[in-house]
């Protein structure tokens, strides 16, 4: 019996990676036979990229990591943390890592996780768990790529962090037997200091990080670009769902591949919303790519997966529950709405700003072969 469940390991493991080496090949062929559509692809990402993702991250990811290392997020009071404890189950210094998650966007909050495990004021499989409830799209991709873009409403956007906020809450209080009984009673103090030093040191591990966020934007686009062109079913079996047609479909499978790609949905259809709430609270498989690279593989991913596919389950339904309180103000006709589904924004800022970071960087390495030397 044991050598028979040892053997059905086997195969599975096999056959994931026979799988994995498929895509792989697939993906290569692609690139080679389709430079057209893998060329658009990346010109896309890297659009994507200029205008929204480093606009939207890279203070936060800074702010989030000056945070942490400062230690502010240790002067929680005393009566707040054991309330937190109580309710959540978590310390005094991880609740405003939970709170600021939320808000934040994407990865931010798992980075500042991982930087509480590196200072060792954390456990990895508490990190592991809470990883998957600090977590949430930042009101900049919200509003900005969302709720102007498809809906020139700021309504829409109240609706989907609403909801998913509320998923993240409600996520919690069921966790929070659980991180209850592991929490610590006196969390490990840290001083509170800042200087110049330590907010460059932040800047710089936050200009690296969104370096590699970025790559991880660019590959999804090519993927998502190959899915497309290879004529995957899976848009069609989603557009059998309620409001969605197989273009719809098509493009809630990219969203839930980079999220980013939900901008792609119709222009104004209000009875889609509970899907593009669903997908923002799941986040996509990039940017689980994303914290895997920011975390450098030191936490694993199951419970994080397991929590954001519920987060999105109750993030749409909760989001079908209060759009007819939330909507009944809303006096914007569809189909008088002037929608504009392309952004123009210059690039020119974020581009200076990667260019400023670059050399940043290269003049803080100098300083530290200098002082090594």
């Amino acid at each position: 019996m044991i050598n028979g469940v040892m053997n059905m390991r086997e195969y599975v493991t096999k056959g994931i990676n026979l799988a994995k080496k498929a895509v792989i090949a697939a993906l290569f062929l692609f690139c080679i036979f389709d430079t057209g559509s893998a060329a658009a692809a990346v010109g896309d990402s890297i659009n994507k990229c200029v205008n929204v993702v480093i606009p939207s991250l890279f203070a936060m990811l800074a702010v989030s990591s000056l945070f942490i290392r400062s230690g502010i997020n240790g002067s929680f009071p005393k009566w707040a943390g054991k309330l937190s404890r109580a309710i959540l189950g978590m310390e005094s210094n991880i609740f405003p890592v939970f709170t600021f998650g939320m808000f934040a966007g994407y990865p931010v909050g798992v980075k500042m996780l991982c930087d509480e495990y590196t200072a060792g004021r954390l456990s990895r499989r508490r990190a592991e768990l809470l990883s998957g409830l600090c977590f949430g799209a930042g009101p900049a991709f919200v509003f900005g790529c969302i709720s102007r873009q498809l809906y020139s409403s700021d309504r829409a956007g109240i609706i989907i962090l609403i909801s998913n906020v509320s998923a993240n809450v409600v996520l919690a209080l069921i966790m929070s037997f659980t991180l209850r009984k592991t929490a610590e009673e006196h969390p490990k103090p840290k001083k509170c200091s800042l200087s110049a030093d330590m907010l460059t040191e932040c800047v710089l591990k936050s200009g690296r990080a969104m370096a590699d966020i970025c790559i991880m934007v660019i590959f999804f686009s090519v993927l998502s670009a190959f899915l497309s062109r290879s004529g995957a079913a899976a848009g069609e079996l989603l557009g059998k769902l309620p409001y969605l047609d197989r273009d719809s479909g098509e493009v809630i499978v990219a969203a839930m591949l980079d999220v980013t790609n939900i901008g792609k949905l119709p222009c104004g259809d209000w009875l889609l919303l509970p899907y593009v709430s669903g997908a923002s609270a799941f986040g996509g498989v990039c940017v689980m790519f994303q914290i895997s690279a920011l975390t450098a593989g030191r936490f694993s991913l199951k419970p994080f997966i397991a929590l954001r596919c519920a987060a999105a389950v109750l993030s749409y339904f909760i989001c079908r529950m209060i759009m007819p309180l939330l909507m009944e103000a809303e006096t914007v006709s569809v189909s008088t709405m002037k929608v504009s589904g392309v952004s123009s924004k210059s690039p020119v800022p974020s581009v200076m700003l990667i260019l400023m970071t670059v050399m940043l960087m290269l003049e803080f390495d100098k300083k530290k072969h200098k002082k090594a030397a």
